[in-house]
């Protein structure tokens, strides 16, 4: 009798188990979930208009980068940790002595008009950067004139380099030019080209439309990988980020390039705007003129360092920029494989700032506030651009130091004055700046001696320890060695402090709630933003969610019966 019950128990246990089975089955074949599908343009505004779409003349211009970022393509890309990863080709080697790059192109890809992409593309583009006649970035002319370029088939691309550099991978990611449609144009004459509002790239949309007004991108059919959702892109330009704000609030683009840290409270008020923010690839640093005579204070180690203790940096990120920066210690970006973790931090300790001051011989003698020493007096013009939240940071700035007994007189001038009045000609006492740092950590250009004259070392900064470390981690291709070369330059600058570095950039975008799918990472430069486009969607439907597995549809955005 017994043993007949535990049968019972069995078979009603099994069938209390089909049962839950069959449940689930049913659940997973009939229940829906919201996914992406097809179609919905997406508009975006933009401050300011095209000039050269064109990757090798659109340095200077934000709305050509942003074109250009979804229409060309370089031999590589940046990943959001400044990597370089392939893109227009497929792999690379490197010779044992660093001198030979070797790049193996893609064979499946096309123009936007067709035209299969090969390696007379790359010479092509390559040759008219090294044309004396070229009317870009002079520092990627130079780089590129010391390089010797070779095809070797139609797929297979040779540079011969004159000494080893390691950092020359970043420079691969320069979009490239379709030869069939630019041969016949001279270097001189290519900004006047019609093809520069006519691009024809190899990116994941291709440009169907363009005037003063707005442009249209639609995806590229001939890329390779999955399709985006988006049925095209319209970006609309307005003539400042006010008239783009207004725009958005009538309806009449679904996002903005960029909001600016001192709108972030009206942005942020807005319900149906999500704001995405990242960490851009640079630094705000105030730099200091170590070669200006009148101002030989500054070439004090000690007054330096007393300068930096005396800053509340965070209060200037969160009350000057709206919390748009992220402090800053070093010249390197941080989460990126050459920052120094444990380099030395500089808080808001305006009593240690007094005590170096102090011990450095700089006293308040006649009681008027400024420190003095001898004859000289612990003051100085501070510059900077005359944007309201760079003259609000100089402000800020002044009235810290002036609590430690330093008068720093804040100068706002216009941005393009600021560069070729002051920096260039190294005619100032101290300015507040910032660096794009995209790509490899290579701080040569910055912060070597040999670049003080006539270079981008605007402090005149000459180490002989921190050169040699410089020279030796651009020569050798081994990251372990360089990580370690890079710590001690670090440790070496916080010492030093030939710029006080304030803090590492924030970029905020504001997209309308109805376009899904938008992330952003760690920014190289803002167009980075649309790495991830292709998982963008306005529109959805539904399905079951057996048949969304089964598909592998990301974005599930809701489920129901």
């Amino acid at each position: 009798m017994g043993r007949y019950i535990r049968w019972q128990a069995a078979i009603a246990f099994l069938g209390l188990v089909l049962l839950a089975a069959l449940l689930a089955y049913s659940a997973y074949s009939v229940t829906t979930t919201t996914v992406p599908a097809q179609g919905g343009v997406y508009v975006e505004g933009l401050a300011g208009n095209p000039q050269y779409i064109n990757p090798l003349l659109s340095h200077y211009n934000s709305v050509d980068q942003d074109l250009c970022a979804l229409i060309f393509q370089g031999l590589t890309a940046f990943d959001e940790q400044g990597n370089v990863v392939p893109a227009l080709a497929e792999r690379w080697d490197i010779s044992p002595d660093g001198l030979v790059y070797t790049f193996t192109l893609r064979q499946d890809v096309r123009w936007h008009d067709g035209i299969p992409f090969t390696a007379d593309d790359v010479l092509y583009s390559i040759g008219v950067v090294q044309d004396a006649d070229f009317q870009g970035l002079p520092d990627i002319r130079e780089l590129w004139r010391r390089v010797q370029v070779e095809k070797l088939d139609q797929h297979t691309v040779r540079f011969t380099l004159a000494e080893p550099f390691t950092p020359f991978l970043d420079y691969t990611t320069m979009g490239l030019l379709p030869a069939h449609l630019w041969k016949e144009i001279p270097p001189r004459l290519m900004p006047r080209a019609q093809l520069n509002t006519r691009p024809v790239g190899t990116g994941p949309f291709r440009l169907t439309e363009v005037d003063a007004l707005h442009a249209v991108l639609e995806p590229n059919p001939y890329a390779r990988g999955k399709p985006p959702y988006l049925e095209a892109v319209e970006f609309r330009f307005y003539p400042d980020y006010q008239s783009i704000y207004a725009a958005f609030e009538r309806g009449e683009v679904d996002a903005i390039s960029r909001i600016l840290p001192g709108d972030l409270g009206w942005a942020a008020a807005i319900e149906e705007m999500n704001i995405l923010s990242a960490p851009l690839a640079g630094f705000v640093a105030i730099l200091l003129n170590l070669n200006n005579p009148n101002t030989p204070q500054l070439q004090e180690k000690e007054v330096r360092q007393a300068l930096l203790y005396a800053l509340d940096r965070q209060a200037l990120i969160d009350q000057a920029t709206g919390g748009e920066g992220v402090l800053a210690h070093s010249p390197i970006v941080p989460r990126t494989w050459a920052y120094h973790q444990e380099v030395r931090h500089y808080g808001y300790e305006p009593e240690t700032a007094r005590a170096l001051l102090e011990e450095a011989g700089w006293r308040d003698g006649d009681g008027d506030g400024v420190r003095e020493k001898g004859e000289q007096r612990l003051e100085f013009i501070l510059l900077g651009d005359d944007d309201a939240v760079r003259v609000r940071m100089l402000e800020m700035i002044a009235a810290d130091w002036a609590e430690v007994g330093v008068r720093a007189v804040p100068q706002p001038v216009s941005f393009a004055g600021l560069v070729s009045d002051f920096l260039y000609p190294r005619h100032f006492d101290a300015a507040l700046v910032s660096w794009e740092l995209s790509g490899d950590p290579d701080p040569y250009p910055l912060w070597h001696s040999t670049q003080v004259e006539g270079g981008q070392n605007y402090a005149g900064w000459a180490h002989r320890r921190a050169d040699e470390i410089m020279e030796e981690a651009r020569m050798t291709g081994d990251q372990a060695r360089r990580m370690a070369l890079y710590r001690e330059f670090q440790d070496i600058f916080a010492e030093e402090l030939p710029a006080l570095p304030l803090f590492h950039p924030v970029y905020s975008y504001g997209v309308r709630e109805k376009v899904q799918g938008v992330t952003i990472g760690r920014l190289n430069e803002p167009s980075d933003r649309f790495r991830t486009i292709a998982d963008w969607y306005i529109v959805t439907r539904r399905l079951t969610v057996r048949e969304a597995v089964e598909r592998d549809i990301p974005g599930s955005a809701g489920k129901g019966p």
